[in-house]
Parts: C-alpha cells; sequence; structure tokens
C-alpha cells in the first residue's frame, strides 16, 4: 500500500521530560491502526503533532513531515466536544464545529438564507452531503431526540455526536482519541462494524482492548520516546510482547549473574585494586548500566491495594421483589436480587436503564417504591465514579492523599509514608509534588485510585474504571480485582475488563435486571439475540454505510422509464435447467449446515482470553480464525448462489 505519511527525526520535551527522542512513523493507505502507551507517553501529543497543531523540537537533522500527497485531510475526533462554544448550533448542526470554512458559510446562511452563491458555496464544499451523513449515523445511534440543549447531553449521547462525526468525515486520515468512552457495549458494537465497513485509514487511541483486536491490524507502541511499529492484530502484539519479555528477564538474569561475580571483584582488597585491569572496571560500569536500562524497559507495576474491612458476613445486600420508581416513571419492577461476599459483578445495560439507581438503591442513598430490601449491619459502600471535579486543580498529589501528613493511615490499620504510597500507583518523585493541572488524564485516574483505595469498605463500587487509563494499569486493576475477596461491582464497557475480573454479570434492561453466571462473554449471545429482536419489531435503526447509501438511492426523485429504455434495457426471465432446480433444493440445506459450522468455530473462539497468550494458545487462535473466514466465505458463496438461481 502506498505511504499517506511519515514522520521522521522526531523530538519533543516538555520541561525535563522526554516525550519523543529521534521517534519515527509511517502510516500507509488503508492501515487501521491502533495506538497505545502508558498515560501521559505522548498518545494525544501525537496526534496534535499530525494535525499540526504543535511542533516538535527544533534539531539537528531536523524534524520532517512528509505527506505523499498535501491535500489529503486529516481529521481528528477528541476526547471532549467543544460544547461551551458551539452550543448555539444545536444537535443538528454541530458537525459544523469540526468544519471552519462550512461553518463561516453556514454562519451567513442563518442571516441570508437565499442567498444563491452561499448555497452554491456550501454545496460545493460537500456540506449537505456530510450533514445527511452524520444525521443519518445518529439516527443509527438511537439518537432521534435532535431538538435536545447540547449542554445537557449525557456523556453517552455526546460521544454518539462524536462517532456520528468521524464517520461521516470524507477526510482520508481519521484519528480517534477515547472514542468508546461512556459508551454502552450495543453502541460500541455497532460503532466497531461502521469502522469496519469503512474504507478509511485511521489510528484509534483506546483502552478497549477488544476494539482494537476487532478493529486495527497493525499497533504503534510509543514508549521511552519511540514509536515501535508492528503489524498484525492487538492479540498477535500482546503474543509478541510476552516473548519479548521474557528474552528481557533472561538477559537480565545473565546480566546480573555477571554483575554480582563482577562486584565481588571489585571488593577485593587494595593489592587487588592496583592491580586490576582498566578495560575490567569499565567492563563493571558497562553492565551496571546494562542492568539499569533492561530493568527501565520492563514493565511497571501498579500496586492497587484494594481493602476490606474484614466483615464475615456472607450476604451484604438482598432485595426480594422491589419496585423503584421517580415520579411519574417506573424505573424497577420486581427486583429480586442479592450482593454476597466475594461476588464480582458486572453491571451493564444501555445508558439510562437505571445502573446509578440501583448502586444508589443499595447503598440507601434511594429507597425502594416497594419490596424489602435487608442490607448487612452497617455496610460501607465506596464508589470509584471519576468525578474529578473533587480534585483541587492547583494542589499536588502528595497533599490531597497525603491530607497534610506524612503518612497515610491505610484502611487495614497498617500506614505508608505518602511518596512511597503514591510511587506504586506509577507517581515519579517529581511527579507527587507538581500541580493536579499538569496531570494528564490517566494520571489524575490513578490518584484518585489512590485517593479511593487507602479506604476500607465491604462493597466496592467502580463507574467506568477504565476510562483513561493506559493498558498497562488495567491489567493491573485486574489483577488486583481478582484478587480482592470482599465484593465489587463494575459499571463499565470495557468488554475484556469485564471479562477477566466478572464472575457474574447482572444486565439492566426493560425495567428489570437479568443475572448471567460469567463475564461479558456469557451474556453477548443475549445481547445479540435482544439487538435481532428489535430489529425484527421494525424499530431497529442501524445505518450502515451501504444502508446509507440505498437511502440516499431511494432518497433521489423516481425518473418514468421511456418506451424505448425498457425495450433495450430489460432482458426476459430464463428457465432454470433441470440441474439448476436439482441444486435450488439442497442449496439452502448445505447453507444451513455451513451456518451451524461457522457458529461452532465462532462460539469456540468467543470463549478465549484474548489477554493471557502463551505460543500453543496462540497459534490455535490463529488457526481458529483462519478456519473461520474459511467457512464465513463458504457461506458467503452459498448464498450468492441461491439468489441466483432464485433471481
Amino acid at each position: 500500500m502506498s505511504i499517506l505519511l511519515t514522520l521522521r527525526n522526531l523530538s519533543l520535551h516538555f520541561g525535563e521530560k522526554i516525550i519523543f527522542k529521534n521517534a519515527e512513523l509511517a502510516i500507509h493507505k488503508g492501515d487501521r491502526i491502533g495506538l497505545i502507551g502508558l498515560n501521559g507517553q505522548g498518545k494525544s501529543t501525537l496526534f496534535n503533532i499530525l494535525m499540526d497543531k504543535l511542533k516538535p523540537d527544533t534539531t539537528t537533522p531536523p524534524f520532517l513531515y512528509d505527506r505523499s500527497n498535501d491535500h489529503f485531510d486529516i481529521f481528528l475526533i477528541p476526547q471532549e466536544l467543544d460544547i461551551r462554544n458551539y452550543a448555539h448550533l444545536g444537535i443538528e448542526n454541530f458537525y459544523l464545529s469540526f468544519y471552519p470554512e462550512l461553518y463561516e458559510v453556514h454562519q451567513k446562511l442563518v442571516e441570508d438564507y437565499g442567498n444563491q452563491e452561499l448555497l452554491d458555496k456550501f454545496e460545493h464544499l460537500g456540506g449537505w452531503g456530510i450533514q445527511n451523513s452524520y444525521l443519518n449515523y445518529l439516527r443509527g445511534f438511537d439518537f432521534d431526540d435532535l431538538d435536545k440543549n447540547l449542554e445537557d447531553l449525557s456523556g453517552g449521547e455526546r460521544r454518539k455526536i462524536a462517532l456520528s462525526i468521524g464517520l461521516s468525515s470524507t477526510a482520508e486520515l481519521i484519528l480517534w482519541d477515547e472514542p468508546t468512552n461512556h459508551l454502552d457495549i450495543e453502541t460500541i458494537e455497532r460503532f466497531e462494524d461502521e469502522l469496519l465497513n469503512s474504507k478509511k485509514t485511521y489510528m484509534i487511541i483506546s483502552h478497549d482492548r477488544y476494539l482494537l483486536n476487532t478493529t486495527t491490524d497493525k499497533i504503534c507502541h510509543i514508549e521511552r520516546g519511540q514509536i515501535t511499529s508492528f503489524k498484525g492484530t492487538y492479540l498477535d502484539y500482546l503474543v509478541y510482547l510476552e516473548e519479548r519479555e521474557a528474552e528481557l528477564k533472561k538477559n537480565l538474569d545473565k546480566l546480573e549473574n555477571k554483575h554480582r561475580r563482577e562486584l565481588a571483584w571489585m571488593k577485593q582488597g587494595t593489592k587487588a585494586r592496583r592491580t586490576r585491569s582498566k578495560k575490567r572496571v569499565e567492563g563493571y560500569h558497562d553492565i551496571k548500566d546494562g542492568i539499569k536500562d533492561l530493568k527501565s524497559r520492563s514493565r511497571k507495576v501498579v500496586d492497587l491495594g484494594l481493602l476490606h474491612s474484614g466483615r464475615k458476613s456472607k450476604i451484604l445486600v438482598q432485595i426480594e421483589d422491589g419496585q423503584f420508581s421517580y415520579p411519574g416513571k417506573d424505573i424497577f419492577k420486581n427486583l429480586n436480587l442479592m450482593v454476597a461476599k466475594k461476588d464480582k459483578i458486572a453491571l451493564i445495560g444501555p445508558n439510562g436503564a437505571g445502573k446509578s439507581t440501583l448502586i444508589k438503591i443499595f447503598s440507601e442513598k434511594l429507597k425502594l417504591t416497594n419490596g424489602v430490601q435487608k442490607n448487612a449491619e452497617d455496610l460501607k459502600v465506596i464508589v470509584f465514579d471519576q468525578n474529578r471535579d473533587t480534585l483541587n486543580p492547583d494542589s499536588t498529589p502528595i497533599e490531597v492523599v497525603g491530607e497534610g501528613q506524612d503518612f497515610v493511615h491505610l484502611g487495614d490499620g497498617t500506614k505508608k509514608h505518602v511518596a512511597s504510597y503514591l510511587s506504586k500507583f506509577l507517581f515519579t518523585s517529581d511527579q507527587v509534588y507538581r500541580p493536579i493541572s499538569t496531570l494528564s488524564g490517566g494520571e489524575k485516574n490513578r490518584l484518585q485510585l489512590a485517593m479511593f483505595m487507602k479506604q476500607a469498605a465491604d462493597l466496592w463500587v467502580f463507574d467506568e474504571p477504565t476510562n483513561d487509563l493506559d493498558i498497562e494499569t488495567i491489567e493491573i486493576l485486574e489483577r488486583e480485582l481478582k484478587s480482592y475477596d470482599s465484593a465489587v461491582i463494575i459499571i463499565g464497557h470495557d468488554r475484556a475488563f469485564l471479562d477477566n475480573t466478572c464472575n457474574s454479570t447482572w444486565l439492566v434492561h426493560d425495567k428489570g435486571v437479568e443475572v448471567f453466571e460469567g463475564g461479558y462473554t456469557q451474556v453477548a449471545p443475549y445481547l445479540h439475540a435482544l439487538e435481532m429482536e428489535k430489529d425484527l419489531k421494525g424499530k431497529g435503526k442501524g445505518s450502515s454505510s451501504k444502508e446509507q447509501e440505498q437511502t440516499s438511492k431511494e432518497s433521489q426523485p423516481e425518473v418514468p422509464l421511456k418506451e424505448d429504455d425498457i425495450s433495450h434495457n430489460t432482458k426476459p426471465d430464463k428457465e432454470l435447467t433441470n440441474k439448476q432446480k436439482e441444486r435450488l433444493k439442497v442449496i439452502e440445506r448445505e447453507i444451513e449446515e455451513a451456518e451451524k459450522s461457522l457458529i461452532e468455530v465462532e462460539e469456540i473462539l468467543a470463549k478465549f482470553d484474548y489477554t493471557s497468550m502463551d505460543d500453543e494458545k496462540a497459534d490455535l487462535i490463529q488457526r481458529l480464525t483462519a478456519e473461520k473466514d474459511k467457512r464465513e466465505s463458504t457461506v458467503s458463496e452459498l448464498y450468492e448462489e441461491w439468489e441466483e438461481l432464485n433471481s
């Protein structure tokens, strides 16, 4: 594939912090890239450089930004929309905030709509096509009420607008910065489908490993100032990382063994020191540097110390025949739920279904309208909801965590020095004294984890805990939650995270809660069945690119056919041959068998834990995926043949 752009000699530092050092990047047409790396290491910064919003350091040799075609557009969908400055546009026209020229023409048309010159310019800039595509995608994400106030929209609703803007863009390269934050699983899967159906080149920053593995075929990893490019899926990259880390560990062991021998030699008596060789002394220091470098390349570990109160009660919360209503609106009917010690519960469902309301009922901030609720005596519920408004931007991490003390007093009765405690959350010695306003989103997230986890609780509730966390920290949080022996409820849409941490899943929908054993994988087929049922009832409003094309065709005025058109362009129906008739009798059975065969492979693949891999499992998945592709092709070919025979 042809190269769209290349970056060379990319260096950038903020103060003493090095973001990039002689880094390189090449993006080819058709690339589907997942951009990963620890928070604060430069992912969003790279996007700003690609958009020419940020200039790298002046270096020798100089930084080179080479585009194969200076006229192709790059389009960035940021984490947050600029609602404040463009609220006047409303939902229907908010896409204009991303198109300065169209916005300018539109503002003039507001004052003089009949101006034909302005209307022609709007059309020449592609305004009508972009608008229609944007509105189609909004409808596809079940966003129908365009009269809502932009400033009153939920986080999920704002993300649907952002997705629709990005998907409707005509730019050749799309940059997505955490596109699925605040979205329910149904919307995420629709977004995945649209990405896979698109022919655009794109790069995604995301903590959603399912999304990365499904929608990307190239991984770019920012670490230690460099950009490592890897051709393959996120799963393939995980396998590569495991192999690389095993090799690093082997080299480190060799170096440390040699270091111990050389250290003993260096510590010999005065006579030996006078006669030691200069080369051996230099070699000793080289070994020290080598060990230091290898250790710095090892993946960092966060110690997320979830504390529990030591309660022995097995049942923490029990609800029987529960109902809850707000004035004029029923939320829950016939709730029968129980939370026990050691439960790890994934709480999922569409935005607005009642997940947050259910948590407030558990913590007795809301009381059931009818039914019985029994909470264990003095039950302590702590909710981690990432409300960063509670963080004073002028304070430092050491101030907010230590609360004026040198030591943190933890919920289990132990204490730890504040700086040492924060180091377990990946905060360096200089970061703990920096104002919170200078921290990245992920660093603020880790700071909140540090603040919350010094407490003790009987029931922890995590509301979207993985938003803005880098993948390394998410994996560490997973391990901590799995080993934690008190109850945890996780409200989230990170499917890999839910699979890896939860032993049951509660689906909130239709004014009730359905309970499934296991993580997201167990409930996924049921969710798909609900979506199919919804479509069958005529409520589905999907807007794939093919459907948009069909909609566009259907919206065009019909042109009556002339008699000549009919005589020259229509072909008489042909009778099927006897052989074709016999083929038609058996092909439907072949389609059914082929589909069953395909489903068998898909079900096996769905059960795999894609975050914990070894060579044997990776090889098996690769073979199963190839077999799945083969069976999908068979099904597709049979359907094509069936349609041709029936036509």
